[in-house]
């Protein structure tokens, strides 16, 4: 059965369904408040478990309302069908601080998110590209409704590694925001690192979120936000975009997919992009 993907293509990166041309015009306007905090990533990558812990740091430090699925709006660029209208659009009454999602690159994301330059707080999030890739595949089952007959996995491959799918290329996406690591308006968490010690990582984001918490409140927040403990709350959450975000969580499952092949042609293209930038990625 052939099958077309869905979506715009906009200056050569395809999105998903819920991204207008317009949405994407709308960003060069988009105005910032100077005590947002952003959170910005590839898809599949940790954007939701970083949500969930700036969600209990500002809890703990009294600065933001209870977290539940009536005050989440989502991604930036999306406009989910269940609302009225897009993201951007509701986030304009939305209460500080808020705390905006976006799969944007710096060329197409709001200008004083790609440049801020008051006190506004960017949190980059990255994960090994193998799994990312393996993680998206199985998301874009889900949200288009289709088997892997319809988009086998060596197809898919084979375009993301092309740049082809949904958000472009991955290198080119982590390389545009790596670009910025010496401003201090970011910070770069990997996935990785979450999940071998998400406690450390909770301190680190309170710390560059300016939020002065003690060690058994940060253990608390490490506890509810393992990533069983997210997985949970996804799950049960009342927005189906929401509970196709969790899958396994793991580290290495990218081995169950590709081939030698696969991997080898994966390995030229990491080598070729990240050769020299300093960033790299651990793969197990």
């Amino acid at each position: 059965m052939s099958y077309k993907k869905p979506g715009i293509v906009h200056d050569g990166v395809r999105y998903p369904r819920q991204v207008t041309r317009e949405i994407l015009e709308a960003m060069k306007t988009f105005q910032t408040r100077d005590d947002d905090i952003a959170i910005v990533s590839y898809p599949k990558t940790g954007t939701n478990w970083t949500l969930e812990i700036v969600t209990h740091i500002l809890q703990a430090a009294g600065r933001s309302a209870a977290n539940s699925d009536e005050h989440l709006i989502g991604k930036l660029e999306f406009h989910y069908p269940e609302n009225p209208h897009p993201s951007y659009v509701l986030l304009e009454d939305a209460p500080s601080p808020r705390v905006i999602l976006t799969h944007l690159k710096p060329g197409t994301a709001p200008p004083r998110i790609a440049n801020p330059r008051g006190k506004e707080k960017i949190l980059v999030v990255m994960r090994n590209p193998k799994d990312t890739a393996v993680s998206y595949y199985h998301h874009c089952l889900k949200c288009r409704n289709i088997d892997a007959n319809q988009l086998p996995w060596p197809k898919y491959f084979q375009d993301a590694l092309a740049g082809k799918e949904e958000y472009g290329i991955f290198f080119d996406h982590v390389l545009s925001w790596w670009q910025k690591r010496g401003d201090p308006h970011f910070i770069f968490l990997k996935y990785e690192d979450m999940k071998k010690d998400v406690a450390s990582e909770v301190k680190k984001i309170a710390k560059f979120l300016e939020a002065d918490l003690d060690a058994a409140t940060i253990a608390r927040i490490a506890e509810k936000c393992t990533f069983e403990g997210m997985k949970s709350t996804l799950d049960n959450s009342r927005y189906s975009g929401r509970r196709v975000n969790a899958r396994k969580g793991v580290v290495g499952d990218w081995k169950n997919y590709f081939t030698d092949e696969q991997n080898q042609a994966f390995d030229a293209q990491y080598d070729e992009k990240l050769k020299g930038t300093g960033l790299d990625f651990e793969f197990e």
